[in-house]
This record gives C-alpha cells, structure tokens and sequence, in this order.
C-alpha cells in the first residue's frame, strides 16, 4: 500500500517523472528502431531539405521573371495536376509490384528533372515557359510517386508502428521544410546581394536538390528487401480499371474514410496555398527580401514539425476532435494572417498555422490508414494523394485569380471561410453517419 503525504488528495495525480517524459519522447521516435525504416526516414529528410528549397525558389524565379500571381497559380496547377488523374493507377501499380524498385526509378527521374532546371537556370536561358514545362515534368513523377511513398512506409514497420512512422514521415517532411526554406532564401538573398541577380541563387538552391536525391536513393538501396513485409498476391491480377474501382468504393462504402478525405480536399483546396501566397504576402504585404520569405516558410515548417512530434509522442487520441479541431483553428489563424502587417505578428501565426495543419492532415492520414486493409491500401492512399495533391492546382489557381483580383489578404480570408465550410460539412457528415452505425477506427494507437 502506497502512503500519501499528509494533507494530500488520495486521487489527486502525481507530476509527471522525468523518467516518464523521456519514456513518452522515445516513444515517439519508436519506428526508427527499424532498420529499413531508418534507412527510408533520413533518406527522405536528406531529400526533402533539397525539394523545400527548390518549392521555395521557384515561385521567387517567376516573380522575378515578371510573373502574376495568375502565372504562379497554373505552375501549381501543372504541378499537382497530373495526380487527379494518375496517382489511383499509381495506387494501382503498388498494390501489384515492388515499391522500392518502383520509388528508386521515380526517384532518378525526379531527380533528372532538378538537374534539367539547374542546368536552364544556371545558363541563363530559362524562360516561365520553360519553369512551368519542368513543373509539369515533376507533376507526373509525382503522381506516381507518392502513393508509393505511402504505401511503402506501411510495409517496413510491424503494424503496431504504423501510426508511428506515419507521424515519423510528417516530422520527416517538416524537418525539411524547416531547413530548406530558411537555407534556400539566404542563398538567394546573398546570390543577389553578390551578382545583382535573383537567378544566381536560385541555380544554387537547384543545384543543391539536385544532389540530395543521392540521399533517398542510398537510403532504398540499403535497405534489405527480406525484411520489408510484404502482401500476398494472386498470380492474376483483375484488370485496372476494375482496381481502381475496388478501392474507389471502398473508399466511399467506408464513411469514415469518405469524410476524412472530403475534410483533406476542402483544406487542401482553400487552406493550403500557401506556395502561391506567402511569396505574394511577403513582397506586397510585409515588404520583405528572399531571407525574410525564406524565414516565413520556415516559420511553418517549425509549427509543423511540432504538430507532427505532438501527435508522435501521444500515445493514444481521438481522431475527430483532432481532424475538427485543428481544421476550426487553422482557419480562423489564415484570418489573423490576412489582417496582420507586421512580420513579428504574421511569424507566430504562420508558425501556429502550420502546427494546427499537422494535428489535423496527420490525424486523417492514420485513420484512413487505421481503416483500410494491406490489400487496398495502395489504391486507398493512391485517392489520398489524388485528393490532397489534386485539390492544390484548382484552388491554387483560384487564390491566384483572388490575390490578382482583390489582393492577397482577400485570398486568405476566402480560403479560411470555404475552409470553415467544409469543416462543418464534415461535422454534420461524420454525426449523420455515427448515427446509422459504427464509424470504423477512431481511437488512434502511437
């Protein structure tokens, strides 16, 4: 029998040890005990700091090239583009070959493509036209790439992990975007401050990405194929479209599945423009360099990173005031955006934004994940992307005609309402549901 201190409540909770936190923090880093997910995890952070560096430039090349907000919406649209129409048979393709063969050829190409831009840039040949081309390029590889980043993740952990290494790859893609923005824009304002031209820095941060494709790639190549868990396949496979059908319904027979991801395209469409809007806050609004740019997406990444290591570290949690919560809060912090004009307001609220994102864009990546079977998972997550990915052309290309319209505050406030919107769409959709019946997976398991 335990003794209480005198005086003291026999159920009053006891201050947390020392020994527990750090329990709780190793907790959280629990799937990079595996070997070949370890591989895949630095991998991806080695070449992730080089693709946020290359996100960041571009849009700065096209301004200064003498593009409109318009210009920078149809780049995204070029680049995300292709996955409304070909990530489901790239979700296709992983549920019947090998991932990691499949993610080393993606991966070559895309890194071909990087080096093709530096190649332009650094020449002093490049023209928006040609930007755009390359965005298109990448839009493709993507397309396939992705749902096989996802799906290949699920398969190098036990399942016990999955929630884990689900929350380890968001801390992977926010490390990133931590480093490569803020690097990113101190090399262009120092390439400018040195040769009197935004291009110079630009082809460095080109350059760069183009190198850090060597660290995914030796990360797939280490890794030992025996040990990454694999589905058993019929010797016939059904024909595509009948695929891609299978997975569509599932996704839509499965409400919990279905409003997850009707809550990822709404935000994903109006919430997430950030690539299209930030260069235009910073220059129009704040009045700031590349570096202070550079520290505005590095000021997301920050809150992002923290959101992924929160939801990493907890051991259990409810997945729809998760998802419903952080999508209210997000929103109405893109108003608090909107209406500030000073970078040491607009810098807390963006590094906010990006920490509410992450509680809600990870939540509806594991309960989707925590709702579907090996079997389909590639072709479920493949609607993912599609979804998340997908969304990013249309309502880039609608914050763009917004900000060119009626300014760039303008534009965030219309995405964090259309946001809002969805939201409740979701609530009413998901209570509406509950009530017909079990709703699936929603207490998440790190």
């Amino acid at each position: 029998m335990t003794e209480s201190a005198p005086g003291a409540r026999p159920d009053q909770p006891r201050p947390l040890p020392l020994r527990a936190a750090l329990g709780g923090l190793k907790r959280g880093f629990a799937a990079l005990s595996v070997r070949n997910y370890r591989l895949y995890w630095w991998g991806q952070v080695v070449s992730l700091i080089g693709t946020w560096m290359q996100q960041v430039s571009l849009p700065w090349l096209i301004l200064a090239l003498g593009g409109s907000p318009i210009q920078l919406g149809f780049v995204a649209v070029l680049q995300f583009g292709p996955a409304l129409f070909l990530a489901p048979f790239g979700g296709v393709i992983a549920d019947r070959i090998d991932k990691r063969h499949a993610l080393i050829a993606s991966q070559v190409a895309a890194s071909f493509q990087a080096f093709v831009l530096f190649v332009i840039i650094a020449t002093g040949i490049v023209e928006i036209w040609m930007v755009m081309a390359m965005a298109f390029v990448l839009g493709l590889v993507n397309a396939v790439d992705m749902p096989m980043r996802q799906a290949l993740a699920a398969d190098l952990v036990p399942r016990h992990l999955l929630h884990n290494a689900i929350a380890l790859n968001s801390m992977a893609f926010n490390s990133a975007r931590v480093v490569g923005p803020a690097l990113a824009g101190v090399i262009i304002a120092v390439g400018t401050g040195v040769t009197g031209s935004t291009i110079s820095g630009v082809a460095v941060n080109l350059g760069i990405n183009t190198l850090t494709y060597a660290g995914v790639l030796t990360g797939l190549l280490r890794m030992n194929p025996r040990e990454i868990r694999r589905m058993d396949r019929p010797e016939e496979h059904p024909p595509v479209l009948e695929s891609l059908r299978e997975g569509f319904w599932f996704a839509v027979r499965t409400p919990l599945v279905l409003w997850c991801l009707v809550l990822l395209g709404g935000i994903a469409a109006f919430g997430f423009n950030f690539q299209i809007l930030l260069p235009l806050y910073a220059t129009g609004i704040l009045d700031l360099r590349a570096d202070g740019y550079g520290a505005l997406f590095a000021a997301m990444g920050i809150g992002s990173l923290a959101g992924s290591l929160t939801l990493a570290i907890m051991q259990r949690r409810r997945a729809i005031p998760l998802m419903l919560g952080g999508g209210v809060v997000f929103s109405v912090l893109l108003v608090a955006i909107a209406a500030s004009r000073n970078v040491l307001l607009a810098a807390p609220l963006i590094l906010a934004a990006g920490y509410f994102s992450m509680l809600m864009i990870n939540t509806i990546n594991a309960t989707v994940q925590a709702n579907v079977t090996d079997a389909l998972r590639g072709r479920v997550m493949s609607f993912y992307v599609t979804v998340f990915a997908g969304s990013a052309p249309l309502g880039g290309l609608f914050a763009g005609f917004v900000a060119e319209a009626w300014g760039t505050p303008a534009a965030f406030v219309t995405g964090a309402v259309l946001s809002l919107v969805t939201v409740g769409v979701v609530a009413l959709g998901l209570r509406w549901a509950g009530r017909r019946g079990s709703l699936g997976v929603t207490m998440l398991d790190t």
